[in-house]
């Protein structure tokens, strides 16, 4: 597809110039001169056009806000966004954990309980992965009820509250009013738009926290350009915020206490930044497109109890959990895996640098002298919390994309010799991070169902599915598929992205001659029975076979998570396997 994308990025360039007089023409004067100083600093012609859309909401070309519009609609009327009326009567009788008012934050709805469950859903299930905000402070805005512009503001609040309902199970149909057609997502995040563009001149940490959210918002919904161009007027921003000039002199009016505070949530902005976009990168095979922040990590526990963590709306016990730790060490990886990027991606696209051995090597030696240094409450043992087992999925992740590059790479320290001893050693560090990804999908939705993994997983999911796919021959690669593949549907009733990868491996499967037609349907069609009997589900855990068995609505036995996988761990390679006959 080489052409398509050139005759894409000739387009592009096609239509710069005039975006670009459309811009100073229409502009205002902060506006304008803040495009000239990005001109003048050599910067790309991809941070250029991002700039563009993100700014001057006129430059965006009409095809860009058609695909966002398409694809919002297709998933509003999507099947896998309509939840049972059971849920929303389960939900409704959940307690939040944080509880803030609706106004002034947001004119969408008066109801705080519903206004408090979206913010406990966001804090409990999406923050983890991009802690851009720093749930105190925001949660402690929220309460006061005054606009700061330095801390909280209505375009950040209503941003979170539209990012929130990925993981809300009871629609606008109970909130809003039934004959509007757009969800209560959709609303959302229109009111958080037109707060922004009515504050986007002035610099500002929330100001940076909202784009850093949208990014997520616009990757989850699929809207992958739009997402891209958010991202890098987010660097963009979060680099003229943090100048020297600016961070020795912030802006306060409580004193010493308030500028230590805000220079410690500016850090965790930066390093969720730097997570998160080093995360996207390397997933795509390209240079960084962020160095690490000079500012200081999050201080790592000292064997504390540490916070309580709970499955918000589920019932179960406190959890132990430590966001600092989770956060330092998680900036630690993608350090490492940011060298990586550096030493093999290019810049200009996913191309591979010439390297030696020794450098993979010394690579390899980082990640695991990384692992190996884990503390306790990072360690996977007994029960943990999601975000627990999602940094060491990236983990794995990262190796396995390093232990494939060795496959690949024309090293320029080449000894035939060596790599005969080599390859066998990769090959199985290779596959031995795929099944532990497929261990720790597992270890997920056993402990907190198949509702609510994580985003963080995707791309560890689809990374660890590629391998096990290419030796499915083998039957004990059977049971990790099916559980990676679960898991990737479970993702997929959630996210667009998701939704798209699910596709490409359904494809998959059947022009490999994996499994037939029927088996795939019938496997997905399971797949989407156990989401739905887990988000009914009051308790985490319709998980293991060891549980009663569920009856649903119409009384027929619910599969728990452990048959689904015992059913279909047996299916026959390219043929109707025994299971589909009994998945109808």
């Amino acid at each position: 597809m080489a052409w398509k994308r050139k005759v894409e990025e000739l387009e592009s360039d096609q239509r710069l110039l005039p975006e670009l007089i459309e811009a100073i023409r229409t502009g205002d004067n902060n506006q304008v001169e803040s495009l000239i100083n990005l001109i003048r600093s050599s910067t790309s012609h991809e941070e250029l056009v991002g700039h563009l859309a993100a700014n001057f909401s006129g430059t965006v070309t009409s095809a860009e806000e058609d695909e966002a519009r398409s694809k919002a609609s297709t998933r509003q009327q999507s099947p896998s966004s309509q939840p049972s009326r059971s849920s929303r009567v389960f939900q409704a009788s959940s307690v939040p954990i944080y509880s803030v008012p609706a106004k002034p934050w947001t004119t969408i709805t008066d109801d705080d309980v519903l206004v408090s469950h979206l913010l406990s859903l966001w804090f409990t299930w999406r923050h983890w992965w991009y802690p851009f905000v720093d749930r105190d402070a925001l949660i402690s805005a929220m309460q006061d009820g005054k606009e700061d512009d330095d801390m909280c503001t209505p375009a950040l609040v209503n941003m979170i509250l539209a990012d929130a309902c990925f993981d809300f199970d009871n629609l606008d149909e109970d909130n809003i009013n039934p004959s509007m057609e757009k969800s209560l997502q959709d609303l959302f995040y229109e009111e958080a738009k037109r707060h922004a563009e009515s504050t986007r001149t002035k610099v500002s940490l929330p100001w940076i926290q909202f784009l850093a959210i949208q990014w997520q918002y616009l990757q989850n919904r699929g809207i992958e350009r739009l997402a891209t161009s958010i991202m890098q007027e987010m660097l963009y921003v979060l680099r003229q915020y943090d100048k020297p000039s600016r961070s020795q002199k912030p802006k306060t009016r409580r004193g010493k206490e308030r500028v230590s505070g805000a220079q410690r949530i500016l850090g965790y902005t930066s390093w969720a930044a730097f997570v998160s976009t080093t995360a996207a990168t390397f997933a795509m095979r390209n240079h960084p497109l962020m160095e690490p922040p000079v500012k200081d990590k999050p201080v790592v526990c000292k064997g504390d109890f540490g916070e309580a963590w709970l499955p918000y709306p589920r019932e179960h016990p406190p959890v132990s959990a430590h966001s600092d730790c989770h956060l330092h060490y998680l900036s630690t990886l993608f350090e490492i895996c940011y060298n990586i990027s550096q030493c093999l991606f290019v810049e200009d696209g996913p191309r591979i640098s010439p390297t030696t051995r020794d450098a993979l090597e010394e690579l390899h030696r980082d990640l695991t002298t990384w692992y190996g240094e884990l503390p306790g409450c990072l360690e996977v043992a007994g029960v943990k919390a999601p975000h627990t087992l999602s940094v060491h999925a990236q983990y794995h992740w990262a190796v396995l994309v390093l232990s494939e590059l060795n496959f690949t790479l024309q090293t320029d320290d080449e000894d035939d010799a060596t790599v005969e001893l080599l390859v066998p050693v990769v090959r199985a560090q290779h596959m031995t991070s795929a099944l532990a990804i497929a261990d720790l999908v597992h270890l997920q939705s056993v402990y907190w169902g198949v509702d609510h993994i994580p985003i963080s997983f995707l791309e560890p999911i689809n990374a660890a599915l590629a391998v096990i796919i290419g030796d499915m021959e083998a039957p004990e690669r059977k049971s990790p598929f099916v559980k990676l593949a679960v898991a990737l549907h479970g993702l997929s009733r959630r996210s667009v992205a998701a939704e798209s990868m699910l596709r490409m491996l359904r494809l998959t499967l059947r022009q490999r001659r994996l499994m037939s037609a029927k088996d795939v349907d019938n496997l997905f069609k399971d797949a989407s029975d156990h989401w739905e009997a887990s988000v009914l589900s009051p308790h985490v855990g319709v998980a293991t076979a060891s549980d009663a068995t569920q009856f649903g609505e119409a009384g027929i036995a619910e599969e728990t998570y452990d048959m689904l996988v015992e059913k279909w761990d047996q299916f026959s390679l390219g043929a109707p396997s025994s299971s589909s006959s009994s998945s109808s």
